[in-house]
């Protein structure tokens, strides 16, 4: 994933419909993509003009239905076994 923060920034939300290509380029699941549209306020995709991977990691949100732009550091889920 190091060629993503690299690079330029990824456009993973466009006028409320998720870019579909782009989020499996970046490895981002649809059930991620929305619980960060959630966290940064945002009820749904579909209220979001655009979501964007920069190129540090962050996903930033831009919403004019919700007059706000907020940035949110992507959580890196890790898996965890447990030894019985």
């Amino acid at each position: 994933m190091s060629e993503f923060f690299q690079g330029n920034p990824l456009l993973l939300i466009y006028n409320g419909k998720a870019i579909e290509n782009h989020l499996r380029q970046a490895k981002i699941s649809h059930e991620e993509l929305e619980a960060t549209v959630r966290e940064h306020g945002v009820k749904n995709i579909s209220k979001v003009d655009m979501a964007v991977l920069e190129v540090d990691g962050n996903i930033s949100i831009l919403s004019n239905n919700f007059h706000q732009r907020s940035i949110k550091r992507r959580k890196v889920h890790k898996e965890i076994t447990k030894n019985q």
